[in-house]
C-alpha cells in the first residue's frame, strides 16, 4: 500500500466568499469526515492533491495528515471525493474520509489481466466485462491494482468474481458476474452479425413514413 503525507491547516471561515479567497491564494477548502467526529473544515494545497490523485493508487492512497494543529496531525485519511471546475478544470474542493488502521474500508480497485489465455492462442476472442471491483479491506492492505491470471482460460471459459482468491480482501461486487470470457470465433462473428442486423432494422423507416 502506497502511503503519503498531506499538509492541512484548520479552516475557521466557511462559505463561498472565504473559499474564493483561498483559491486566489493558491489553496482550496476541504472537509474531513470521521466516525464519532464533527466534520472538520481544513485547507489543502491543490497541487499536492493533484499529484496524489495522478499517482498509481489515486484516491486509494492512504494519507497521513501533517499540520501545526495537534488535533489534525497524524490522522489517517483517504480522498473520498473531489470537485472540479467544469470551465477551468481546476480542483476546487475535496472531501477527506478519516480511517482507522484496524477497521476495514470500502474502495474500488482496478483489475489487470495477465497472461495469454489458451483459448486466445486457439483463435478465440477475449471479452472483458469488468475492469474494477469494489472491495473491503484494512487501509494498509488496499492494493494498487488487482492482478488476475487468465492464462488457463480456454475457448468458452469464463472467469467469475467468485473464482478469485484474494487474501485479506473481501470482494463486495456480486460474485456471479463474469470478469472475462473467451469466445469462440464463430460465436463472436454471429454476435456481430446480429448486432449489425439490429442496427439496420432500427435505421429502417417505420411503416407509413416517407423520405423527403
Amino acid at each position: 500500500m502506497n502511503e503519503r503525507e498531506l499538509w492541512v491547516e484548520k479552516r475557521t471561515e466557511t462559505g463561498k466568499g472565504p473559499a474564493r479567497r483561498l483559491r486566489r491564494e493558491g489553496k482550496i477548502p476541504a472537509i474531513i469526515y470521521g466516525p464519532g467526529r464533527e466534520p472538520q473544515p481544513v485547507v489543502v494545497d491543490p497541487k499536492q492533491v493533484r499529484k496524489i490523485l495522478r499517482s498509481p493508487t489515486g484516491k486509494n492512497t492512504l494519507l497521513t495528515l501533517k499540520s501545526d494543529d495537534s488535533e489534525l496531525k497524524g490522522r489517517k485519511v483517504l480522498i473520498k471525493d473531489q470537485q472540479i471546475d467544469p470551465i477551468t478544470d481546476e480542483l476546487i474542493h475535496i472531501d477527506l474520509m478519516e480511517v482507522k488502521e484496524d477497521r476495514p474500508v470500502r474502495v474500488r480497485v482496478p483489475i489487470s489481466f495477465k497472461g495469454k489465455p489458451k483459448g486466445v492462442e486457439r483463435g478465440g476472442i477475449l471479452e472483458e466485462h469488468i475492469r474494477e471491483l469494489e472491495i473491503m479491506c484494512l487501509p494498509s492492505q488496499i492494493p494498487e491494482i488487482l492482478e488476475v491470471d487468465i492464462s488457463e482460460l480456454d475457448l468458452g471459459d469464463s472467469l467469475h468474481i467468485r473464482d478469485l482468491k484474494l487474501e485479506g480482501i473481501r470482494v463486495l461486487t456480486e460474485g456471479h458476474l463474469a470478469l472475462v470470457t473467451i469466445v469462440a470465433p464463430e460465436v463472436a462473428e454471429a454476435g456481430e452479425e446480429a448486432e449489425e442486423e439490429a442496427l439496420e432494422e432500427e435505421a429502417k423507416p417505420e411503416s407509413g413514413e416517407t423520405s423527403s
